[in-house]
């Protein structure tokens, strides 16, 4: 690997710390690498072009679009107050119902800030009132949020499966048990934590006022938690690609919102698509960027470098470590899909040398993604937390992230890392 990719990647790193963006930080280093090296950049932007024009990669941007409207439109709400009948008399049952929702949030949206967005916003101040301190809200949502980058639909998984030209199904199966398995251990350690705060459990009066509210919310709730059934049924059952999965999502949850639930006007709904064209537009131009980037290392050869170096002079267990050290970084100072597609292309190559499979990488790229951004300094998901909870500051809250991180999260990503049945398990069983 050469002096000029060294120096281009560490000073993109800064630009990126500094407050400028990926999209702008990367272009700018790419550009850099591409001109020191004598790289011709018309053939670069050929293969780069070849490499984002994909029918496929439409998928992306309808299952954002998918998520902002189920957000804007209320969707989460209803799946909360659904939930919220069966655990909410508990003590720490309002844990519970922030960890689940999360998790079938995700099967929505597949984006971390949606679910804080949704959920939080909603449950929240509930919470509060129940006698929840806000610091272990703020920490309790951002873990919980990053379920939705491993239960599917995975925006990162999406993105690794196009970069790393394996089946987008088959990828998204592979977090669905560290993700469950992630839920659950949220779920038990909510439950220790609880004990000491003093908490007032919710009433819902007698039986009959009880199924009056269910049967009422659950008329509410069930065309929801229709959507991943039918997305995700659609993919697996042979019917539809990601993409027309993905449009059918949208098509439905347009449906649902203007015309079933009218929880959106129609002056709403046009706004809250030209906020999601504005999202969707940068995010094409970050991806066009970083796909740059890794066209000009492929290019210079710095994958297959890198993965010679560390194959000759590492231990598969080691390396596996330090691939795990890496990405735990990326996820702090980058977003899952900017660390998705920088994973697949530079760090995807040195798995291939290791013999491991394609679609254990996938699972290991998925999780550490979810930490990192949870991690601080950086941590988008917990700065987001925050100041929904109301700018708690992050000494306060700290202490319980780093509990949840070691406690449930480091184990899980062990267990994917050093066990591949544990991600491989479900793909195989059904035929991937």
């Amino acid at each position: 690997m050469s002096l000029s990719v060294v120096i281009g990647l560490i000073a993109s790193v800064i630009l990126v710390l500094g407050g400028v963006s990926i999209a702008a930080a990367f272009g700018l280093g790419s550009f850099g690498i591409a001109y020191f090296l004598n790289i011709d950049i018309e053939t670069v932007f050929s293969t780069m072009v070849s490499r984002i024009d994909s029918p496929a990669l439409i998928a992306l941007p309808l299952f954002i679009y998918m998520g902002v409207l189920a957000e804007k439109s209320g969707q989460g709400e209803r799946l909360v107050n659904f939930m919220e009948l069966f655990v909410g008399r508990f003590k720490g049952g309002l844990g519970t119902v922030i960890v689940v929702a999360c998790a079938l949030f995700g099967a929505i949206s597949g984006a971390g800030s949606a679910a804080i967005a949704s959920v939080g916003t909603v449950l929240m101040p509930r919470a509060v009132a129940l006698g929840y301190p806000r610091e272990y809200l703020v920490s309790l949502v951002a873990c919980s949020s990053i379920l939705t980058l491993l239960i599917p639909p995975s925006i990162p998984l999406l993105i690794l499966a196009l970069t790393m030209q394996i089946s987008v199904g088959a990828a998204f199966l592979t977090t669905l048990v560290p993700g469950l398995v992630t839920a659950t251990g949220y779920i038990i350690l909510n439950h220790i934590f609880v004990r000491k705060f003093k908490i007032t459990t919710v009433s819902y009066g007698d039986k009959q006022e009880f199924f009056a509210d269910f049967k009422r919310k659950g008329k509410s709730a069930s065309l929801v938690l229709l959507l991943p059934v039918v997305v995700l049924g659609g993919i697996y059952g042979g019917i539809a690609s990601p993409t027309e999965a993905a449009g059918f999502g949208v098509v439905y949850v347009i449906v649902l919102a203007l015309f079933v639930y009218k929880s959106l006007s129609f002056r709403e709904f046009f706004r809250t698509t030209m906020i999601s064209g504005d999202l969707l537009g940068s995010l094409i131009i970050m991806i066009s960027a970083l796909t740059l980037l890794s066209t000009v290392l492929v290019y210079e050869g710095t994958p297959f470098a890198l993965a010679e170096l560390v194959t000759n002079n590492f231990e598969q267990w080691q390396a596996l470590l330090l691939i795990n050290l890496i990405l735990l970084v990326m996820g702090m100072i980058m977003d899952d899909i900017s660390g998705s597609i920088v994973a697949a292309s530079v760090l995807y190559p040195i798995a291939q040398e290791l013999g491991i499979d394609p679609l254990q990488f996938a699972a290991i790229v998925g999780v550490n993604l979810g930490v990192g951004n949870i991690t601080p300094p950086v941590a988008p998901l917990l700065f987001m937390s925050s100041a929904v909870a109301g700018n708690v500051p992050m000494q306060k809250y700290v202490g319980y992230v780093f509990k949840f991180i070691i406690f449930v999260n480091i184990p899980v990503l062990l267990l994917v890392t050093f066990w591949p049945d544990f991600s491989l398990f479900l793909p195989r069983v059904l035929g991937y």
